[in-house]
C-alpha cells in the first residue's frame, strides 16, 4: 500500500487550477460562435445548409380579429368566409424582435389595421394608414418591437398592388349652368376604392358659353371648375382651375370654344376606403352667359371626362 499525503498548500493550488479551468470554459461558452455543419463559424450563428420553418395555422373570422401566435414563424391564415382585418397580435412573452409571416389562404381581403386605437400589440403600417392586401396567397411579414410594443409591417406581397388600375368616366349628355355657385357637373364623377396611398387625377373639359348674359348684353365670362373628394360623407375641395369662356369686342361677342384641363394631379387617399371624385363648375365673370357642355348634340366642340390612375 502506498500512502499519498497531500499538504494543505498543494490542495489550495489544485483548487485554484480547477477554478481557472471552469472560468475559462464558462467564458468561452458565453462568447463562442456557434456553427451548424461548419467547424469554422464566422458569425454568432453560422449555418452551412438550408433553413426550414414549419408553418402553423391561424383560423380567423370575418371582420375584426385579435390574434395570439405560438412559437411558429410562418402561419397559414384560414377560416374566414368574408373580408377580415387583423387589429392586434399577442407576441411570445418577453420576446423582442419576433418575426412572423402571414399567408392569406382565403379568397378574401386581409386588412392590417394601423395602430388600432393606439393599443399595445397593434400594427404600425407605412404612411400611417391601413394596409389592404387583396387576393389569395398575399403575404405580409411583421416584426415585434418591444420598446414600442407594436408590430412593424416590414414587407408585403399583394398580387394587385403591382397592377396599375385606371378608372374613367366620359360625359355623354348635354349639360349647362348659369349659376355663380358651384354645382356638380353631370357625368364627371367616379366612385372607387383605392389601393394606393396616392392617385393621379386627369380632367378634360370643353364647350362654349352663350353669347348674351342675363341682361341680354354680350357676355364676358369664364368657367370655374374644381375637383372635390368625398369620403364617409365628408367633402374636401382638392384643386381648382378656370378658363376664359367668351370673347367680347366692343359691342359684339363671338362664340368661342373653351377648354380646361387638369393633368396628373396627385391626390392623397386612404387605401380600402370608398372615395368619390366629382368635378363641380360655375359660370362667372362680367355679365356671364350660360356655360354649356354638349357632347351629345355638339361633339365637335364639347366633351367632358375624368380619369384616375390608382
Amino acid at each position: 500500500m502506498i500512502n499519498c499525503l497531500i499538504t494543505k498548500e498543494t490542495m489550495k493550488s489544485i483548487l485554484k487550477y480547477i477554478i481557472c479551468i471552469l472560468i475559462f470554459i464558462a467564458g468561452y461558452s458565453l462568447f463562442a460562435q456557434v456553427g451548424i455543419n461548419t467547424d469554422n463559424p464566422q458569425t454568432m450563428l453560422d449555418v452551412n445548409g438550408n433553413l426550414a420553418l414549419n408553418a402553423g395555422s391561424l383560423s380567423l373570422s370575418s371582420g375584426n380579429n385579435n390574434m395570439v401566435v405560438d412559437d411558429h414563424s410562418l402561419f397559414n391564415v384560414t377560416g374566414s368566409t368574408g373580408d377580415f382585418s387583423i387589429n392586434t397580435i399577442q407576441p411570445l412573452n418577453d420576446v423582442d424582435g419576433q418575426v412572423i409571416t402571414l399567408v392569406n389562404t382565403t379568397a378574401y381581403s386581409m386588412t392590417l389595421i394601423h395602430n388600432d386605437g393606439g393599443s399595445a400589440n397593434s400594427i404600425l403600417c407605412t404612411s400611417e394608414s391601413n394596409l389592404v392586401l387583396k387576393g389569395i396567397y398575399t403575404t405580409v411579414t411583421l416584426q415585434y418591437n418591444k420598446t414600442l410594443q407594436r408590430w412593424l409591417a416590414v414587407k408585403f406581397a399583394d398580387g394587385e398592388v403591382s397592377k396599375k388600375r385606371i378608372f374613367s368616366s366620359v360625359g355623354t349628355i348635354d349639360t349647362s349652368t348659369d349659376s355663380p355657385d358651384f354645382s356638380a357637373m353631370a357625368d364627371v364623377d367616379i366612385t372607387f376604392t383605392p389601393q394606393s396611398h396616392t392617385v393621379y387625377v386627369n380632367v378634360s373639359l370643353a364647350g362654349n358659353m352663350s353669347l348674351l348674359g342675363s341682361n341680354d348684353k354680350p357676355s364676358q365670362g369664364h368657367g370655374d371648375f374644381r375637383l372635390v373628394k368625398t369620403v364617409d360623407g365628408v367633402s374636401t375641395v382638392v384643386a381648382g382651375f378656370t378658363t376664359l369662356a367668351t370673347d367680347i369686342d366692343f359691342k359684339s361677342s363671338t362664340v368661342t370654344a373653351w377648354n380646361s384641363r387638369m393633368a396628373m394631379y396627385p391626390v392623397a387617399v386612404t387605401p380600402g376606403l370608398s372615395t368619390l371624385f366629382q368635378v363641380e363648375w360655375r359660370s362667372d365673370g362680367q355679365n356671364p352667359g350660360t356655360l354649356l357642355c354638349n357632347p351629345l348634340t355638339s361633339p365637335d366642340r364639347s366633351h367632358s371626362s375624368i380619369t384616375i390612375l390608382d
